[in-house]
């Protein structure tokens, strides 16, 4: 005959009956939780667009996601004086952090000195694959230092017809924002931009001819500081029209004239010397925070 189970004096069936329940409502919402977490928010634009997943990121990990994303640009070392450093990409807080510093000199490398790189360090991510349109978001703050931040689409050739003449590199920039700028002109100014260059064609070296275009650029003054906390911005490119939003609200539209092949998705933070000046020192290290960038493409579309 089988011994007889002793359960503490406590354990009654009641309590076991709770004790059982309790155990799988707990599961049950674990669950559900987690089925919450992977949920695409809604796209702005409406419920026929669907997320794409190899483009959206909410940065909720413990770091960046290498599935996507580069932390550096294969095709592009950086503007100089500055050169985008893997260091400078991080995940913390539920965020992507791109970070802007001083080099110090005693750690200059030869090669860095000889090449012009040597006096900033910046932060880039690059999509690793390219896409043709959608509508495209990020919620964003930017570091406070006069360094330009960027969420933007670029490159879309490879590297044969991107160096050699007789084709085109285009370029939309969904914004580019200066925190604290060294000129005045460029303070709380929303700047977007749309480029196609002549090739050959080297970032920030080699430049031949931009194809001409109709309102092609757009800025605005804005009534607060990017860096004061964070605002959403976004771009809808479609095969016929162009149009820019902050905080929900459409401030630029344009015909989409040129704009028909796959580019990259960027977020990164530059030295832009020539049209910013210099940052202050003091100011580094500074900051660009990104709480997501999530895209959407319409359910019609095959590409």
């Amino acid at each position: 005959m089988p011994e007889a189970i002793i359960l503490p004096y406590n354990w009654s069936p009641l309590f076991l009956s709770r004790r059982i329940t309790l155990f799988f409502f707990s599961i049950a919402l674990s669950l559900g939780l987690s089925a919450q977490e992977n949920i695409s928010p809604a796209c702005p634009m409406g419920a026929d667009w669907i997320a794409v997943d190899a483009f959206s990121d909410e940065f909720n990990g413990k770091n960046l996601d290498a599935t996507k994303w580069w932390d550096f640009n294969p095709a592009w070392v950086g503007r100089k004086p500055a050169f985008f450093a893997r260091e400078n990409v991080k995940v913390k807080k539920s965020n992507l952090q791109l970070i802007a510093r001083v080099q110090n000199p005693k750690k200059v490398t030869v090669e860095n000195k000889v090449r012009g790189y040597d006096q900033f360090t910046t932060a880039t991510i690059k999509s690793k694959s390219r896409i043709k349109y959608g509508y495209f978001e990020a919620r964003c703050k930017t570091m406070k230092a006069s360094v330009c931040n960027a969420f933007w689409l670029y490159d879309p050739l490879d590297a044969a017809a991107k160096y050699s003449a007789g084709s085109f590199s285009e370029e939309i920039d969904i914004f580019e924002l200066f925190g604290k700028p060294t000129k005045k002109e460029n303070e709380r100014t929303f700047f977007a931009t749309v480029h196609r260059m002549e090739t050959p064609y080297v970032e920030s070296l080699v430049k031949s001819k931009q194809t001409p275009m109709e309102n092609k650029s757009f800025n605005m003054k804005v009534p607060f500081d990017f860096y004061e906390d964070f605002h959403v911005y976004g771009l809808l490119w479609t095969p016929t029209e162009m149009k820019w939003y902050l905080d929900g609200k459409e401030v630029f539209s344009r015909n989409n004239d040129y704009f028909t092949t796959a580019l990259y998705l960027m977020l990164d933070c530059e030295i832009m010397q020539a049209w910013a000046g210099l940052p202050d020192k003091n100011d580094l290290p500074a900051t660009f925070e990104i709480d997501y960038v999530r895209v959407w493409q319409h359910k019609d579309w095959k590409e």
